[in-house]
Order: structure tokens, then sequence, then C-alpha cells
């Protein structure tokens, strides 16, 4: 899955017996780079050989290169023989067992840019590439964006190797496989696929895989440009994958039979194929009980229904169905718009786009000032425009408990695109009223409908259901954990039980 390429302008070198010729290459490929760090070493006592360390500073234990490699080929080197003395190097030279061997010179720079720390010796066409990361990072962080009541509070970090010992320690089962893969030419982006074998769909496996060797790109840093490369409905604002912070959601989502895409750099981990279910459930369901998971799960899609809804309704109801609104309550929307200059669309329009501004605002600024900016644009510039006759107070209150309905969903990708959809209904209440607002909610699930995520209806289970599938009891209404024996629409059919009394 190495989707490296040669440039026109790279230099191809071999790979010699001659250890100054290989010092050439290795020098004439790092050439201005002051982060590559060499030294060259005569070891052994009376058959001597020269070697060669190389490797990039601040990615490597410097500690353990020191006391555990070099002062072994220094102090430990005197039994040298004439012949094998790779192979007694290796033997007792080398104070670890996490070391391969680089048979080409793009494997040796490839190993020196990675964190490894390179021997070459003399007399050898291939080298010696010992694992001594030891990269710069934050640890184990606590989970910010998706915040639950109970529950572990570990999040993803940005190195790859802690995020696939997050996962690991969550399933301790050797079916749990973790195949490596490498993307981008130039970055060359390590690259997780994490599934559990048996469970995950074997021809799901090989889908992602191919269209992650469906393209060429010069780097990768993070798995949104993954996932914008890989999916198949571009068009859509609906995303195809789920995104988490969350190892127990990618543990749980792997025990499902999906897949988990871990990408080095990124703090958040893909999981594929996804339903539009995916994006209504939080971790908290599985940690309460049915009844209450039930009942928040329920608020979510009424929560999503007015997110999408709920402006066009105002503007459709105000503008062509008046006649649906109590006599009382229209004069009170008559009073409350006394000496607006705005008609009813300008209004709902101006004031969304100034919720736009103020969440991505609130954003980009650290977070104590994006919380005051919150509360200024919330209170003080809503308080302000009302007062001057700019907004009506209706309006501010539909576009309020529009954004708190938007904050519902668990998923802030999801719920960006059902702003984007908001404008759409909007558009067409404006022209048709409440005539346009069933056209919209009829092509917006026309278009849903025609959406599948590496061939799983993006509706299920509502579009593909079965009564073996597991998918049904896990989606608007949980039902208890006892009650959900089978899998999801995505697992292999062969492994579809997951649950069974004794």
């Amino acid at each position: 899955m190495d989707l490296s390429h040669n440039h026109d302008n790279q230099v191809i070198l071999d790979f010699s017996d001659k250890l100054q010729v290989n010092i050439n290459h290795l020098e004439q490929l790092f050439d201005n780079c002051n982060d590559y760090i060499k030294r060259k070493l005569t070891i052994g006592g009376i058959n001597k050989a020269d070697v060669y360390l190389a490797y990039t500073d601040n990615m490597v234990d410097r500690t353990l290169l020191e006391y555990s490699i070099i002062k072994n080929l220094l102090f430990k080197m005197e039994n040298m023989p004439v012949e094998g003395k790779y192979e007694h190097i290796i033997k007792y030279g080398l104070q670890t067992a996490d070391f391969k061997e680089v048979l080409t010179m793009d494997d040796v720079s490839q190993s020196v840019i990675s964190g490894d720390v390179v021997l070459l010796i003399d007399g050898y066409q291939k080298g010696i590439a010992i694992s001594l990361k030891n990269f710069p990072g934050r640890g184990v962080p606590e989970v910010d964006a998706e915040v639950t009541i109970k529950g572990p509070k570990d999040s993803f970090a940005e190195s790859i190797a802690i995020n696939t010992v997050l996962i690991r320690r969550r399933i301790k089962d050797t079916h749990l496989k973790m195949e490596p893969l490498q993307i981008g030419i130039r970055s060359r982006t390590s690259v997780t696929l994490a599934y559990i074998s048996g469970i995950a769909d074997d021809e799901l496996i090989e889908e992602v895989k191919r269209r992650f060797d469906s393209f060429v790109i010069d780097g990768v840093f993070d798995i949104g440009m993954l996932e914008q490369l890989t999916e198949k409905a571009w068009y859509s604002p609906f995303p195809q994958y789920q995104s988490t912070e969350r190892p127990d959601k990618a543990a749980s989502a792997l025990m499902e039979g999906r897949i988990a895409v871990i990408v080095d750099n990124s703090p958040m981990v893909l999981l594929l194929p996804v339903t539009i279910n995916s994006f209504f459930q939080a971790s908290d369901d599985y940690y309460r009980s049915w009844q209450i998971a039930s009942f928040m799960r329920i608020l979510r899609y009424i929560g999503g229904f007015f997110a999408v809804t709920l402006p066009a309704l105002y503007i459709a109801v105000c503008n062509y169905q008046l006649e649906m609104i109590p006599t009382p309550l229209v004069l009170s929307f008559a009073a409350a718009r006394q000496g607006v200059p705005f008609s009813i669309l300008m209004e709902v329009i101006i004031l969304l786009l100034a919720f736009e501004l103020l969440t991505e605002a609130g954003i980009r600024l650290p977070s104590p000032m994006g919380n005051t900016i919150g509360i200024v644009g919330g209170l003080i510039i809503g308080d302000a425009a009302i007062s001057a006759n700019l907004v009506s107070p209706l309006v501010v209150i539909v576009v309020a408990f529009t954004a708190i309905a938007s904050f519902t969903i668990p998923n802030e990708t999801f719920t960006t695109a059902l702003r984007i959809s908001r404008y759409l209904m909007i558009a067409l209440a404006a022209i048709l009223g409440l005539f346009g607002i069933v056209i919209g909610i009829m092509l917006l699930f026309i278009h849903l409908a025609g959406l599948k995520s590496f061939g799983i209806p993006y509706l299920s289970p509502i579009a593909a259901k079965s009564n073996e599938d597991g998918t049904i009891r896990d989606s608007i209404i949980k039902y208890p954990i006892f009650k959900m024996k089978n899998r999801p629409i995505y697992a292999n059919k062969d492994e579809k039980v997951r649950f069974k009394e004794k």
C-alpha cells in the first residue's frame, strides 16, 4: 500500500557494500538538513569494523542511544570476528529487540526521517534500523469535543502509536488487526487500518484499500484530507465517515464490524461505514439505561428537525399561512414587529448569519475569549438589536432555539451539513411557503436515500432492514444491551451474533 513514487528530480541511489559510498549518498540526500545527525565509529579489537550511525535530531531517545547502542558498540566489540561482523554486532551490540533490516537507500532515508536510528556497517549492502523513537507530544489528553458524564475521559492524541495502544487496551483480542499503510509521496504519512478479522467484512476491507490506492498526493496531514480524497459522493455536505476523538467509541465501532482509520499527527480517528443514526449516537447512550438513552436520542432527532426547518417554518407561516396562527398571537407578532424596517426573510437571514459569524469567531479565539464572544454576541448584541428595532424579539427567539437544537447533535460535521440545508429550506419557504418546506424535506430525504457509505445505505435501517439486522435496535430507540443480540448490517454475515445467554 506504499503510494510513494519517484520524482523527476529525485536521485535514485543504490546500496553499496562500501561504507563511504553509502555515507556520501546519505549526506547528498540530507544536504542542508541541520537536524540530520550522524557519527562514524571504528569498533572492535583486532578485527576492526567501520560503522555509521544516522538519525534525526529530537526524534530519538538520546539516553537509550548513548547507553544501549553506542556504549555497547565501543566497549563490547573486542572479540569481533573476521567474518560475520554484521551478525556479531546484532547479537552483542544491540540491547533491543526492536530492529529490522533495511535493504535499500530509500528504506534507510525513510527510517531516518521516521525516527529510527540507522546503523550501516562497512562491507555489507544492508543496514539496521533500530527503533528508539521519542517523538515530542502531549500524551493522552482528555476529551474535548465529545464530552460525556459517564464513561472514560481519555482521548486520542497526535501520535499514531498512542492511538493504537488506546484501542488495544480496550480490545485484547489477537483478531484485532492493525494494518500499516503509507500515504503521500513527500509526507510519507503513516496510516493504520484497524479492524477485527472475522467480524469486519472482507469486501469492505478491500474496498477501503482500493480507495486509498486510487490516488497519489504530495502529503496528507489529517483525517479531513483523507476523508475528502476517498468520499465518492464529494458533492454532498453530509459526511460519509464518522470522526471521533474517543477511543471507547472507536473500540465499540470495531466490535460492530466497522473499520477505524488512524492517521499519524491527527487527534481524531475515522470510522466507516456510517449510517445517519451514527451521528445521533453519543457514548453516554451505552453507559446509561435504555430508557434514558432512548429519550435523549429522540430529543436529538427532534433537535435535528428543528435545526433544519424552524426558521423556514416561521417565514412560511408569517408570510403565507398566517391563518394557522390564533388571532391573539397574530396581534402579538404584529406588535413585536412594529417599527422593524426589514422583512421577515431579511430578519431571519441577518440573525442566522450573525450567529454563524459568532460561532466561527468563538471557535477561532482561545477558549476563555470564545466563551466571552458567545455571551456578548448572544445577550448584549441581541438585546441591543431589539432595542434599536432592527429585529423583532420573536426572530431572536426562533434563531436562538434553532442554535440550541443544532448543538444537541453530537457530531459537528453532520451539524454543519444540517446548517447548510437550513438555507435551502429558507429559500423554498420564502417562495412557496409550507409547500416549499414539504418539497425541501422530500429533496433532502431523496438526497440522503441516494447516499451510500462504502456500500451501506445512508438511511439504514429505514432504507435497508432485515430481521437479523442489529441496526434497527440501535437507531432512534436504543434497546437494552441484552436485546441487541445481533451486530449491525455492515458486519460479516457469518459473525452476526454478539450476545447470547448461557
